[in-house]
């Protein structure tokens, strides 16, 4: 069976750090994208791009990445 999910995945330097999982409906998007703006604000990302950042599903600075990726 396959699952369809919203992942928040970080990334710093060359080593995966977490990744987290929703289901890939209305709240589970939502919730992701609370989470990613999250951890991208607390590694320097500025509230008016964030949609931005959203939408393209990834937020860098540095040696940091997170990324907003759907998969099935």
């Amino acid at each position: 069976m396959k699952l369809n999910t919203v992942n928040v995945f970080e990334h710093f330097g060359a080593l995966p750090q977490n990744l987290h999982s929703f289901k890939d409906d209305k709240k589970g998007n939502k919730e992701a994208e609370a989470l990613f703006t999250k951890l991208a604000k607390e590694n320097g990302a500025v509230e008016a791009h964030i949609p931005s950042y959203i939408e393209d599903g990834i937020y860098e600075s540095g040696d940091y990445s997170v990324f907003l990726i759907h998969s099935t």
